[in-house]
This record gives structure tokens, C-alpha cells and sequence, in this order.
């Protein structure tokens, strides 16, 4: 009787080459998809974020149509609206705090409306403070969450019968400005400052307005942009074109002092008046955020001035390649950064007679 012969089967294992060459196809299929779900990601993130300017572009619009006028730019950084004071320029709070009921936000923008004890008033604007928005922040640059505040900054909460100032440690913020000007002199950025009382500002008259808080200008006059402090400027205003002259746009940040409340251009929140914080003018070119780059460093003071530098509080945005604006017409464009700087300048003027776009 013959023996079983054991049965031998073939097994073959990889080697470490053949391992090592899987790895590194892996390895370069990674590498060309990754850019592609990163481009397709930063694309999601852009139409998101032109869609929340289209939305402010046509609130605008509806708050030309209700009130005679597009959004005020409010008294000062240290206001942050009320209620009760409707939206002409006895209205504290700034552009986006007026723009709240046409962006469907009408409930945020009426919380402590007709409360007369300004304590129970202040609560309801911190509360106002800390309700995120997410119309009013892009994606690609951060979450629509609250962010830190100075030690010690106040803000200017209600305005009746008198001032409740109230310390707050954490506010939302936007990544969106409205257009002041083109920043050129005699329309050079000035924050200034603003009223300490109620009955101070309601008492000045508007050339004093002009002369107390705009008197960094020579001669003194209000800027030549679409929006600033207790603006009231109608379509019939914007003699350059509704369609060539600015109304919004994304602002430029420098990332690295954006999360502790450091970066000068947004240390206050989203519903202060008069401020960089929510304005931005046309002197400069837009710019990409950039770690560690304040842009005033860029400029030297103009030649025609002698004791003003140009305030280049710039566009931009988290985006590659270009920013969104909203002209004052309500349409959305994209605008590269290298935009001829001439061209964007004329855009940010109502009325210099030259069309930028």
C-alpha cells in the first residue's frame, strides 16, 4: 500500500518591494486627490460665503426701499445699537445691526425693544452680543462662534433713560465691511471717537458732527463711500454708478492675531458703529490674509498731506486669488488682488467721477 504524499499548495507572500511600491503609489493617488478635495472643500467655503454677500447685497437693498436710504454707519466703536432708535443716523449700532431685519434676523435686532429699565435693556443686548450669525462670517476663514475680548473693553449697550455700559469677555464678529471711501485724502480713514452720552450726540448739530469727529480732514467733510458714521446716503447719492461703486466686501485680517481679540481690525464686534472693525476703504488693494502682516506698515504718509497717512484699512479675505465685494447696487463680483489700484480706489468713491468697475 502505497503512503499519502503530503499535499503542497503555493503560497506566495509580498516581498518588501512589492510592499514598498503599493506604498508609494498610495502614497502619489493621495498627493493628486488631496488638492482636489482641498480645491473642491475652498470651493463649497466660496459659494457659501458669496451667497451670505448676496444676502446682504439684496438687504440692503430692500432697507434703501423701506427707509429712503442704505444702511447707516452708526456713532462709534464703542456703540453696539438700540432698538429703539431706529435706523436713520440717531442710530447708534452700526451697518450690520441695521441690516439684521432684511437678512431675516428681525427678532435678533428687536431683543430689548421698549424696555425701559436699562438693566434688563443691557441683558438683552449681551445677549444680542453673543448670538452667533453665520450670514456674517465667511468659512474659509473661520466658524461663526464668539471670540474674546480685550481686558477691560466696554461696550455701549443701551441708551435709555441713560448709557449701561456692560464688560462682556467673548462677542461675535464678522468677516465682512461695509465701503467708506477711497481713503485718499481729504477722505483718509478716521475713527475719531464718538459721543460718551446720548444727550451729547443727539444735541450736536450734523457740521459739528463733522468737526468734533471728523477733524482729522482737511477741510473737514464726511468720506466719499457708501456707508460710515451716521451716514444716510440714498442711491441718487452714488452719482458714479450704483453698479461701479462698492457697498461690502470681505476684509482683510491677519490670522495669527485674530484668535486672542489682537488684530486691530477686529477687536470690537459685528454690531459696533464707526470703526474698522466694519469699514474698510479703497486706498490700498485688497490682500490675502497673511500671518503677521499689518498693512499700515506698507504706507508712508501722503505726499500732498502734512500730518496725515492714509489709513489702509484693506479688503480681502481668506480666499486664493481674489475677494467678494457687493457693488451698491446689490450684484456680487469678485475682485483679484491685483486689481489695478487706481481702478479699485475709483470703486470705493460715490462720486470722484471716475467708474472703477
Amino acid at each position: 500500500m502505497k503512503s499519502r504524499q503530503p499535499i503542497r499548495t503555493n503560497r506566495h507572500g509580498m516581498t518588501l518591494v512589492e510592499v514598498l511600491v503599493v506604498i508609494a503609489i498610495i502614497g502619489v493617488l493621495i498627493g493628486l486627490l488631496l488638492p482636489a478635495v482641498q480645491s473642491a472643500r475652498e470651493s463649497a467655503r466660496r459659494s457659501t460665503c458669496q451667497s451670505n454677500l448676496k444676502q446682504m447685497g439684496l438687504g440692503s437693498q430692500v432697507h434703501e426701499q423701506a427707509h429712503g436710504f442704505l444702511p447707516t454707519g452708526g456713532w462709534g466703536w464703542r456703540w453696539v445699537g438700540d432698538p429703539d432708535r431706529g435706523f436713520d443716523k440717531r442710530q447708534t449700532g452700526g451697518w450690520a445691526f441695521n441690516l439684521l431685519p432684511f437678512v431675516e434676523q428681525q427678532q435678533i435686532r428687536d431683543m430689548g425693544r421698549g424696555l425701559q429699565d436699562p438693566a434688563a435693556k443691557a441683558d438683552q443686548a449681551v445677549i444680542r452680543l453673543e448670538t452667533p450669525l453665520p450670514i456674517f462670517n465667511c468659512p474659509s476663514r473661520r466658524p461663526a462662534t464668539l471670540w474674546p475680548v480685550t481686558a477691560g473693553r466696554q461696550f455701549r449697550v443701551t441708551s435709555v433713560p441713560t448709557v449701561e455700559s456692560r464688560r462682556v469677555e467673548k462677542v461675535i464678529r464678522g468677516d465682512y465691511a461695509a465701503n467708506m471711501g477711497s481713503g485718499a485724502p481729504p477722505y483718509v480713514y478716521q475713527s475719531g471717537g464718538s459721543p460718551s452720552t446720548i444727550e451729547e450726540g443727539d444735541q450736536a448739530s450734523d457740521q459739528k458732527w463733522i468737526d468734533d469727529w471728523f477733524d482729522a480732514f482737511s477741510p473737514p467733510r464726511a468720506p466719499d463711500g457708501v456707508v460710515f458714521r451716521r451716514s444716510m446716503i440714498r442711491h441718487r447719492d452714488i452719482t458714479d454708478g450704483t453698479t461701479h461703486t462698492y457697498m461690502f466686501g470681505e476684509k482683510y485680517m491677519d490670522p495669527k492675531a485674530m484668535a486672542d481679540g489682537g488684530e486691530q481690525g477686529d477687536d470690537q464686534c459685528l454690531y459696533s458703529g464707526h470703526d474698522r472693525d466694519v469699514l474698510r476703504v479703497g486706498y490700498s488693494p485688497p490682500y490675502p490674509d497673511t500671518p503677521g502682516l499689518d498693512i499700515y506698515d506698507l504706507y508712508t504718509p501722503h505726499p500732498n498731506t502734512s500730518n496725515q497717512t492714509p489709513k489702509p484699512i484693506a479688503f480681502g479675505s481668506a480666499h486664493p486669488g481674489s475677494c467678494g465685494m457687493v457693488m451698491a447696487d446689490g450684484s456680487v463680483r469678485t475682485t483679484d488682488y491685483g486689481i489695478d489700484p487706481a481702478v479699485h480706489q475709483a470703486s470705493s468713491s460715490r462720486n470722484d467721477g471716475q467708474v472703477g468697475r
